[in-house]
């Protein structure tokens, strides 16, 4: 489960081949503290990506609040965005000057207002700089578009919800501000702040997630989670100055599958300028180990289609496809496949497999697994078996992270029908369950599939022993 590299960030081989295309939008969302000494404005104007727009954390905020950095309301913000030529329907690229700073605060507030499809640039600008990719210079100009905000209120902490978390022990509480401040050692950099940090919080200094510029690999990501006594199964808040670097816990957090995630906006700034406000002093309590996952109850509906889909979708225009089929499929690519498409709903089956086992499935004449490429890489898979003549089973069908909101889904899943309707059944059958996708169900009918049973369950996440062994195979 924990492989590869997170699916929000974004290499600058793949960025660069998207600069120009149709609702492709970098924006550099540089920020830095005063000890940086660095300009982000000046250094925009002296070089930035070609098309990218200058997203300014000091203006756009709720100023009304008097803390830095606060989240605007949903119509400040569709108004600041949507000049900046952004649509919530865009692809957005995100970067700051090191990497991992600023970007991920952006990155977690365009998510918070709806955004789906946003991603951070992996080595930022000066990695960008460093291996001599283009730049556009001077001052931009963009086109204002509609941004039509979707807020997702359960993102965010206020200060009356961070009291009653510290004060009942309810969330496990991450702060990402550096070691010195967290224990008290260090002075905060703004005046009128007690030093140290909330009761029970856990310490993980932003920097500890990115080396020279690029984001750690989901194994390591994980390794520090473990070692902090992080249990992604439970609810999490993230915290820090000022509500900036806490979005980079919050980004290695949600890469690696937890769900049940908050930022606390107002974050030391406010807490640690109250009175009243519980604050120790000292190191970090040493990790307690997280315990086994607990089962998660689910639904299952059995579906079936006993005719060929009457459906018709238009092949997907301005991006490249080919579904091509794998029937020596590597174990080791098999699994990735698995994992970028269902990490996210909890599909576990196939990576408790031994080699063999999983060998033995593949290998198998009946069953066969088809490759979704978009713009020639991997984008997603689908799985059928022929159980019997007159039955045929869609196993597994999905696409990766980002593939989502590219308007391929429902072609894809025709496509994987009209593939095992090729098979001469009787009907096809899938069942889906209520941890998968919210509109799996529903699009399932809307191709021609009828419910014909449904089953309640309980799924058993991998522990972190079963975890290691499947990474071990691989």
């Amino acid at each position: 489960m924990y492989a590869g590299k997170s699916r929000f960030v974004v290499s600058a081989d793949w960025v660069e081949a998207q600069l120009g295309t149709p609702g492709f939008k970098p924006v550099d969302a540089s920020w830095y503290l005063p000890v940086h000494k660095r300009r982000p404005l000046e250094e925009f104007v002296a070089g930035h990506l070609p098309g990218a727009v200058f997203f300014d954390q000091d203006e756009i905020a709720d100023h009304a609040t008097g803390l830095p950095h606060s989240l605007p309301t949903p119509d400040q913000f569709a108004e600041s965005v949507g000049l900046l030529g952004l649509s919530e329907n865009d692809t957005i690229v995100v970067y700051d000057g090191p990497g991992f700073f600023s970007a991920p605060r952006v990155w977690w507030m365009l998510r918070t207002m709806g955004v789906d499809k946003v991603y951070v640039l992996d080595g930022g600008l000066d990695g960008w700089k460093a291996e001599n990719r283009p730049l556009e210079t001077g001052e931009t100009q963009p086109q204002p578009a509609t941004f039509t905000p979707r807020l997702r209120a359960k993102s965010v902490t206020s200060l009356a919800e961070m009291r009653r978390i510290v004060a009942e022990g309810s969330r496990q509480v991450i702060d990402a501000r550096g070691a010195g401040r967290f224990s008290g050692d260090e002075a905060e950099p703004r005046p009128g702040m007690r030093s140290g940090h909330m009761p029970g919080a856990r310490s993980m200094p932003a920097t500890i997630f990115a080396e020279n510029g690029h984001f750690k690999d989901l194994a390591t990501l994980k390794t520090l989670m473990d070692e902090a006594g992080v249990d992604l199964t439970k609810p999490v808040t993230t915290s820090c100055g000022s509500g900036v670097t806490a979005a980079v816990v919050s980004l290695a957090l949600e890469s690696l599958g937890a769900t049940d995630l908050t930022l606390y906006d107002g974050s030391w700034s406010e807490w640690g300028s109250l009175e009243d406000t519980p604050v120790v002093t000292g190191p970090p309590t040493a990790a307690t180990p997280a315990g086994p996952p607990e089962p998660i109850r689910t639904r299952v509906t059995f579906l079936e289609m006993t005719s060929p889909p009457r459906a018709s979708v238009p092949i997907p225009v301005n991006i490249q496809t080919a579904i091509i089929r794998a029937p020596s499929i590597p174990l080791h690519y098999y699994r990735y496949l698995y994992r970028q498409v269902g990490s996210r709903w909890h599909w576990y089956n196939r990576l408790r497999l031994s080699n063999e086992d999983l060998s033995d499935i593949l290998s198998d004449e009946r069953n066969c697994v088809m490759v979704l490429y978009v713009n020639g890489a991997p984008a997603g898979f689908f799985e059928l078996f022929q159980k019997s003549e007159d039955e045929v089973e869609l196993s597994y069908f999905g696409l990766f992270e980002h593939a989502l909101g590219l308007g391929i889904g429902k072609w894809f899943l025709l496509q994987a029908l009209y593939t095992a309707w090729q098979m001469s059944p009787k009907k096809v059958t899938v069942s889906t369950n209520t941890l998968d996708h919210p509109r799996a169900l529903s699009l399932y009918q809307m191709m021609g599939f009828a419910p014909v049973a449904t089953v309640e369950t309980w799924v058993e996440p991998m522990s972190d022993e079963e975890r290691l062994a499947a990474l071990k195979r691989d």
